[in-house]
């Protein structure tokens, strides 16, 4: 995924936990309770954003509109390939 697509995924992210129920979870709202939420910060997150295939995008995203908390979730579940 491009450098673009990175950065407008991690918008729409941050503009759907500010207006979901999940909001109301400080992990929504701070790197320090994301961190502590999940057990990885949220430049770790960010970065595999950022390599997601179109295919995956799309996947996140329709996720993310459903359930943040499991899109993200599954985000940190994947491993970065080198």
């Amino acid at each position: 995924m491009d450098l673009l697509g990175a950065f407008k995924i991690l918008k729409r992210t941050l503009n759907l936990f500010a207006g979901t129920p999940g909001a109301e979870e400080t992990w929504a709202t701070s790197e320090e309770a994301f961190e502590r939420h999940f057990g990885e910060s949220y430049a770790d997150y960010a970065t595999i954003l950022g390599h997601l295939s179109p295919e995956q995008a799309k996947l996140f995203a329709a996720t993310l509109e459903v359930n943040p908390e499991a899109a993200v979730i599954w985000i940190l579940s994947m491993e970065e390939i080198e």
